[in-house]
């Protein structure tokens, strides 16, 4: 069925408004098995959240960031595909394992949980250009997450090794773009009946700008894995914007202007703080439709479901 639009505005569609914890310093949404999950900041703050976005956001779990000094910065679902006897070659069954992985400000700290249950199965450390980190977001088909660190730079990493593979420049009309925070990895394909995954239903890039980041080179198979309907959205620290950067080139091709969902007249009144989180519906995008995602921002009362318009 298709959704009752309560509001347009030039770039996108408001579909639905629903209650966010205000106290809430909003870093980061990823969606997962029905759920909306989230990644609060701030010292002795912190936590991780699952919401029920079919009854009113509804928090259902509330997990704290531990130790407490740790300050929470983004997070991203993300799945393990493993064989069920490694030995064999042939004759496996292949499952997953899903998986939340959590960023820290300035700890050079990350957490991973597992999913539903959102028990720590482990921490590691890393390493970005800035030595912070912001946002994260899961590329499943390449088996890698993107990085935000604040700078004008993504880091990509593998997600088995954790160990950073290359380097993306993020660029609007040729200049760097900087303060790069929360991202989130989509497709504005139409979604198939038989896949979600439309790597092989159109044309395949064959190059992009990456830089080294001094132990290798950027591979053919990374710039090839990516149709142009491949996307990472993402905010821009104190900007009320999203934009859509190409995976590949880093060149931003696309920028949502989101400054009328909750006017900053309103959220100075509020104490509210800026535009913050990006995560996918699980909704099915369907020709002629734009892209369903959550937004919401640090301290807002409420969160909002819109359509992205082509």
């Amino acid at each position: 069925t298709t959704s009752k639009i309560l509001r347009s505005s030039r770039d996108y569609h408001l579909l639905e408004v629903v209650p966010h914890d205000a106290s809430s310093f909003t870093q980061g949404l990823t969606y997962f098995g029905g759920h909306i999950y989230e990644g609060t900041g701030l010292e002795q703050e912190s936590t991780l959240l699952r919401h029920d976005p079919t009854n009113q956001m509804k928090t259902l779990t509330k997990v704290p960031l531990t130790p407490t000094h740790l300050f929470g910065e983004g997070i991203s679902h993300y799945s393990i595909r493993q064989k069920s006897d490694p030995q064999q070659l042939t004759g496996n069954t292949i499952t997953k394992e899903h998986r939340l992985i959590q960023l820290t400000w300035k700890n050079k700290v990350g957490k991973i949980y597992s999913l539903p249950q959102m028990d720590t199965v482990k921490e590691f450390t890393y390493d970005t250009v800035t030595g912070e980190g912001w946002g994260i977001t899961f590329v499943e088909h390449t088996n890698e997450f993107y990085v935000s660190d604040g700078s004008d730079y993504l880091m990509v990493w593998d997600a088995e090794t954790l160990v950073e593979k290359r380097r993306i420049r993020v660029t609007f009309q040729g200049n760097g773009a900087r303060y790069l925070n929360e991202l989130e990895f989509v497709d504005f394909a139409p979604t198939t009946n038989d896949d979600d995954d439309n790597t092989n239903n159109s044309e395949m890039k064959d190059n992009g700008d990456c830089v080294e980041d001094g132990s290798m080179t950027c591979s053919e198979e990374s710039t090839m894995a990516f149709t142009p309907t491949m996307k990472i959205l993402a905010n821009i620290w104190y900007q009320d914007v999203i934009v859509s950067i190409d995976p590949v080139s880093g060149e931003i091709t696309r920028v949502y202007d989101m400054r009328d969902i909750y006017p900053v007249e309103e959220r100075q009144k509020d104490r509210a703080d800026c535009l913050n989180g990006i995560s996918v519906t699980g909704a099915r995008k369907k020709d002629g439709e734009g892209l369903e995602v959550w937004v919401t921002g640090k301290l807002w009362p409420k969160m909002y479901r819109v359509q992205l318009i082509d």
